[in-house]
């Protein structure tokens, strides 16, 4: 593995490290200092709509004046926001903060999971990378930062067992955002760039990977930036108990990222795509209609698995088909679309969610299903 590569990964993981408690612990933080659920939907609306312009901005700008400049200003971003996040209770000013950070969920867990972090790194590490080894290094790369958010995730527990406050966790995230700076410093420019800001090579397909994050970024904004939230509500969890949940869940999307890119050929990614979103999507309705904490949270560990174990493959397969001067560009799009439609979908599930406890997780599997049936139309011609 390139050099380059281990120093992009370990930024990674410090970022992942901070995201596995910062996803769990934003909208408990919320809900502790008195907002109520629609506020917390608005709030995390507003920062999943800010977390997306700024993908699909920085993306750009990172395949036109340079991948390793612009997300050694993301990490710059990162490390300011969670830094002053504690500091204010103002609603406006946590939304930004909220998005600049990306402390939705929309750019946390593994290398390439969305977000302009997910945009950036993941075209940087195929800078390194044959094609064919594209899935497997990426995987490892992701393996590497779902460990590293098991770890956050079960630091809530540790402190919560120890009754220190785990919100103080903020700080935390803040220092490994400036070390991550520090690390991005020292990889190396390959010179790569764009010769134009917007896409002009690549396009077609761009747009085409585009369209299935739709009908995912909706059913996601339904539910994942409050699924610590619906686990308190619904099973009456601490975030020690929730932290658990989300730890055993990073584990075994951990074990999918490794397994997965190793047993499949570079022609068997499409399929790899299609059925993994089924089988989250299923799992996600399963778990609405669950009346049992043990099963919800086993569907739960399942769903995660098979929608975050394949995002190595996916990566692989869409950084397969633009060039390579717009890898970054096609993730900052794809994350965009994902994202910015998911903004919608926080303010009402947080009004639904003062009424039904069933219906947030139910509505995002059944729409989420609509991501496999897109991507099959869109690239049959690939399929074998």
């Amino acid at each position: 593995m390139d050099g380059n590569v281990k120093k992009i990964i370990s930024a990674r993981a410090l970022l992942s490290y901070s995201y596995g408690f910062l996803n769990v612990l934003l909208s408990l933080y919320l809900k502790s200092i008195g907002f109520s659920y629609i506020s917390i939907g608005i709030i995390l609306g507003s920062a999943i709509i800010i977390n997306a312009v700024l993908a699909l901005l920085l993306s750009m700008m990172a395949d036109h004046y340079g991948r390793r400049n612009i997300l050694l200003l993301l990490f710059i971003l990162f490390g300011t926001s969670a830094f002053l996040f504690l500091e204010t209770d103002n609603m406006a000013i946590l939304a930004f903060l909220s998005g600049l950070g990306g402390f939705t969920g929309t750019g946390g867990g593994p290398i390439g999971s969305g977000g302009p972090f997910g945009a950036v790194q993941s075209a940087m590490v195929t800078e390194y990378t044959k094609r064919e080894n594209f899935s497997k290094i990426l995987g490892i790369a992701s393996a590497v930062g779902m460990i590293a958010s098991v770890i956050g995730s079960f630091t809530i527990t540790g402190l919560d067992l120890l009754r220190i406050n785990v919100y103080e966790l903020f700080y935390i995230a803040a220092l490994f955002g400036f070390m991550g700076a520090g690390i991005t410093i020292f990889i190396k420019d390959t010179g790569l760039r764009s010769k134009h800001i917007l896409p002009r090579i690549s396009w077609k397909n761009i747009v085409k990977l585009s369209i299935p994050t739709i009908p995912s970024g909706i059913g996601a904004g339904l539910i994942s930036p409050i699924f610590s939230l619906w686990f308190s509500i619904r099973f009456h969890l601490t975030p020690g108990q929730i932290g658990i949940v989300f730890g055993v869940a990073n584990i075994f999307t951990t074990l999918m990222m490794l397994i997965i890119p190793h047993l499949i050929r570079k022609e068997d990614e499409l399929k790899v795509i299609i059925w993994s979103r089924v089988t989250a999507s299923v799992s996600l309705i399963l778990i609405a209609l669950s009346p049992i904490m043990m099963l919800s949270a086993f569907l739960f560990v399942i769903r995660n698995g098979f929608q975050m174990g394949a995002i190595p493959v996916r990566q692989s397969f869409s950084m397969g088909i633009v060039d390579e001067t717009e890898r970054a560009t096609s993730s900052g799009v794809t994350s965009f679309t994902r994202t910015g439609f998911s903004a919608i979908s926080p303010p009402i599930s947080g009004g639904i969610l003062a009424y039904s406890i069933d219906l947030p997780p139910l509505l995002a599997g059944f729409i989420n299903l609509l991501d496999p049936i897109l991507y099959y139309k869109l690239f049959k011609k690939q399929f074998s």
